[in-house]
């Protein structure tokens, strides 16, 4: 399996840090981190893995930073990249001539649309890369801010110019979905929490969607 984080702009900086430490974790690293308690206290903590993720499982996952609004570069065949750069053993250079290879059966999407400056784009790749009969998640709270998104590429989240009708993210994304050839097959309310520090935390409700390419 792979794993991606989108590498735009706004959240260059932690997607390359959040694959960091993916990566070293990979290795068996433990990983230490701060976990805030109030002002300038904290605990030291750590990230282990659960009993059981052995080696070989750990080296079943591919941990890289990409592009979420250019899919299919990361999809090409490996046997259609480049030859002969002079940058073969740059990681970074290797991912965007087609790292993934191939496309794939499943696909997750976590909290990410609506933090791409081109939501359409990415639903775009996300139709070449997934195979027929096989399965995208979206996992969205739909928190569209102009400085992620332009409000113009907004999927939702506005009143319509001409009805002055309020169109709703999860009824686009069902029209744009379905016009890229995927079936709605499953629908949930996913809550998640994110600690800030030990007395306050954000809930966030998103909507978990499952899609089958037809």
């Amino acid at each position: 399996s792979q794993m991606c984080t989108s590498n735009n702009n706004n959240n260059n900086n932690k997607s390359e840090s959040f694959i960091k430490y993916a990566n070293q974790m990979k290795h068996n690293e433990k990983i230490q981190y701060r976990l805030p308690v109030e002002g300038d206290l904290y605990e030291k903590v750590f990230a282990v893995h659960d009993d059981g993720v052995t080696t070989a499982v750990r080296n079943k996952v591919h941990f890289f930073v990409g592009d979420a609004c250019k899919l299919p570069l990361y999809a090409l065949p490996k046997e259609e990249e480049e030859e002969g750069s002079d940058n073969d053993n740059d990681e970074s250079k290797k991912s965007e001539k087609g790292r993934l290879g191939g496309t794939f059966d499943g696909v997750i999407l976590a909290n990410l649309l609506c933090r791409l400056p081109n939501p359409l784009s990415c639903l775009d790749g996300l139709a070449k890369l997934v195979n027929k009969g096989g399965i995208a998640v979206i996992v969205t709270p739909f928190s569209w801010f102009e400085h992620f998104t332009p409000k113009q590429n907004w999927i939702g989240g506005y009143y319509d110019s001409t009805s002055n009708e309020p169109v709703l993210s999860k009824d686009r994304l069902k029209d744009c979905m379905e016009e890229r050839g995927f079936e709605r097959i499953h629908v949930e309310q996913m809550p998640l929490v994110i600690r800030e520090h030990q007395r306050k935390y954000q809930y966030i409700v998103s909507e978990a969607t499952g899609w089958r390419k037809k």
